[in-house]
C-alpha cells in the first residue's frame, strides 16, 4: 500500500547528501533575477485515537506529505527605493504523488489543487509596501505564525486564523519599530457560506499594528467579517533570549448574536497558545500547548476546540535538509485524518472527544 511514498521518503532522505549541488536560478542580472525553488516534505507517522469513524481503524502506521510545494519567483528594481515581485507556487501531496493540499482547506476556498500562492508585490523603504492576489494572510503573519513553528503536517492548527487567501494587503514602513497593516481579504470567494448569499470580492477587513524590537515583537489585530459572523480580536507576543525563544497569542471571536443559535451558549470563544523552543549547534527542542474554549452549535461555532500538546525535535543536517521527530495529541478530533483522506475528514468526525495521538518522524528538503 505504502511502495511508492516509502520510496519518495527515501529519496527525500537520500537528497541531505547531494543538497549542496542544488540551485536553480533561472535569469539573473544587476537588477532583476528569476528563481524556481521548492520544499519536499514527508512524514512517517502512527496513530492511535481512542474512537474512530465507523469502518476506521482507530490505530495506523502510514505516510503523510507535510506541506510540499514547488514555486517561481521573480523580482526587479525599478530604483533604489521601488521592488517589483511576483511569485506563484503550487501545492503537491508527496505522499499520494497528486497535486494538491495535504489538508484539503484549499478545497473550502476554490479548488483543493489551486496554486497556494500567486501574488505581486511593490516594495518601497519610504512608502511601504503592497501585495495583491492569493497570500498568507496578515492576520495569520502576525497573530499565528509567532507560535507556528512546528515542522509536520500537524503545525499550524490551533489557530481561527485562515491562513491563505486573494487579498489586497498595505503594509506601512516601520517607524522606530512600529507598523500598520490594513488587508482586504476575499475570504469567502464571493459567497457567504453561512447564508448563501453573494458577497463583495474583499469582503473581510483586517486591521494589524505592530512592534518590533531586537528580540521582542508583539502584535495586536482585529478581522471584520462578512455579516459579522466571526469577528476576531487577538494578540501576540514572542522573545529571543540567547538560545530560547517564547511566543504565545491569544484569539476571541466576536460574534454577532443574532446570527447564532440558541444552542450555543459560548458565541465569543476564545483560543490561546503558548509556545517556546531551545536550540543548540543543530538541534531544537520544541513545545507547545493550545486550548480552545468553544462549543459547536449552529452557527457562530469555533473551529478549534479543547487541548492540545505538542513536542518536536529538528535536526538541521545542513541549511537544505532538516530533519524531525515529533508528538501530537489532540482532545477533540481536527487535525488527525483518516489514513487515506481525499477531502478534509477527521478521524474522529469533526471535533468528537477522541483523545488522539500522533507519533512521527520526517524530512524536510529546500531547494
Amino acid at each position: 500500500m505504502y511502495k511508492t511514498p516509502v520510496r519518495s521518503l527515501i529519496l527525500l532522505i537520500s537528497l541531505a547528501f547531494f543538497s549542496n549541488a542544488f540551485a536553480i536560478n533561472i535569469y539573473s542580472s544587476e537588477d532583476s533575477s528569476v528563481d524556481a525553488y521548492g520544499s519536499l516534505r514527508m512524514q512517517a507517522e502512527t496513530i492511535d485515537a481512542d474512537t474512530a469513524q465507523a469502518g476506521e481503524s482507530s490505530s495506523y502506521n502510514g505516510i503523510r506529505d507535510a506541506y510540499t510545494r514547488f514555486g517561481i519567483k521573480a523580482s526587479t528594481a525599478f530604483s533604489d527605493d521601488l521592488t517589483l515581485s511576483a511569485k506563484i507556487e503550487i501545492p503537491f501531496n508527496l505522499a499520494d504523488l497528486r497535486q494538491e493540499d495535504p489538508t484539503f482547506f484549499e478545497g473550502f476556498y476554490k479548488e483543493n489543487y489551486s496554486p497556494r500562492i500567486y501574488k505581486v508585490t511593490a516594495s518601497s523603504k519610504k512608502f511601504g509596501t503592497i501585495n495583491f492576489g492569493k497570500q498568507w494572510l496578515a492576520y495569520y503573519n502576525n497573530i499565528a505564525y509567532p507560535v507556528d513553528y512546528f515542522s509536520s503536517f500537524y503545525a499550524g492548527y490551533s489557530t481561527y486564523a485562515y491562513f491563505r487567501r486573494e487579498a489586497l494587503t498595505y503594509t506601512t514602513p516601520t517607524f522606530s519599530g512600529f507598523s500598520a497593516t490594513i488587508s482586504g481579504v476575499d475570504l469567502f470567494d464571493g459567497i457567504d457560506s453561512s447564508t448563501g448569499e453573494s458577497t463583495k470580492y474583499l469582503d473581510t477587513m483586517q486591521y494589524i499594528a505592530s512592534y518590533a524590537q531586537g528580540p521582542f515583537n508583539v502584535a495586536v489585530a482585529y478581522q471584520d467579517t462578512v455579516n459579522d459572523r466571526a469577528n476576531l480580536i487577538a494578540a501576540s507576543a514572542s522573545y529571543t533570549v540567547g538560545p530560547w525563544r517564547f511566543a504565545g497569542k491569544i484569539e476571541q471571536q466576536l460574534t454577532d448574536s443574532s446570527v447564532v443559535s440558541s444552542a450555543t451558549t459560548n458565541i465569543d470563544p476564545i483560543l490561546y497558545n503558548i509556545y517556546g523552543s531551545y536550540t543548540v549547534d543543530q538541534w531544537t527542542m520544541k513545545a507547545t500547548y493550545a486550548n480552545g474554549d468553544g462549543e459547536e452549535g449552529a452557527g457562530g461555532e469555533a473551529f478549534f476546540i479543547g487541548d492540545t500538546y505538542q513536542l518536536g525535535v529538528d535536526y538541521q543536517y545542513n541549511p537544505k535538509m532538516k530533519f524531525f521527530a515529533e508528538y501530537f495529541f489532540e482532545q477533540n478530533s481536527y487535525a488527525i485524518y483518516t489514513p487515506n483522506s481525499d477531502a478534509f475528514d477527521p478521524l474522529a468526525g469533526f471535533q468528537v472527544e477522541s483523545d488522539s495521538h500522533a507519533f512521527l518522524v520526517g524530512g524536510r528538503f529546500d531547494f
